[in-house]
């Protein structure tokens, strides 16, 4: 049984991350260190604006996309923003806001995954979300929100070791992504 103070703590965490997922939702383009990103631009335009202040690295595998590297943070791990091409055109941003690590933040997506795969099994919500659990082959369970706002989407990913395993730690990752619509893609 959750206290009356958690709940309380998490519904006003609730309404902070709402109402910025709100803000954020009314800019048509995503900021990258300093340069805005919109969908549709050219590539040639994008690759030269990033290139400015960033790294960029091509991925192999996958379609025209690529991981850009803030110059002034060193080495980095993983890719803390991604961008893909089609025909040309800027057509996915994808940038992690922010990560918290520790038993406290996961337990507090965990319990928000709860409410919100609850409402949306009960069919007792309009709000535009989705809910997945997964558990990796390296027993990782990942439970992953997604909130879609004005075309763009906020995700929570909340990674939990499945058992005894000192080794590993949980974290939370806050991502934006902006996409083209399926229907616009030609």
């Amino acid at each position: 049984m959750r206290s009356l103070e958690a709940t309380k703590k998490m519904t006003r965490y609730l309404a902070v991350l709402m109402f910025a997922c709100c803000l954020y939702a009314q800019s048509n383009s995503i900021s990258v260190n300093g340069t805005q990103l919109r969908i549709g631009m050219p590539k040639s335009d994008v690759l030269a604006s990033l290139a400015e202040r960033n790294d960029l690295v091509r991925l192999e595998g996958l379609n025209d996309a690529w991981c850009v590297k803030d110059k002034d943070h060193g080495r980095q791990s993983g890719c803390g923003v991604f961008i893909q091409f089609g025909q040309e055109k800027l057509s996915v941003v994808s940038k992690t806001l922010g990560t918290a690590n520790g038993e406290e933040a996961t337990a507090m997506i965990a319990t928000f995954f709860s409410m919100l795969d609850g409402l949306a099994k009960s069919g007792r919500t309009n709000l535009t979300f989705s809910t997945q659990e997964v558990e990796t082959d390296d027993h990782m369970r990942l439970r992953i929100l997604s909130f879609i706002a004005e075309g763009k989407m906020y995700t929570f990913t909340a990674q939990q070791p499945v058992g005894s395993q000192p080794t590993k730690i949980s974290s939370v990752d806050l991502t934006e992504s902006f996409v083209l619509p399926s229907d616009k893609v030609k």
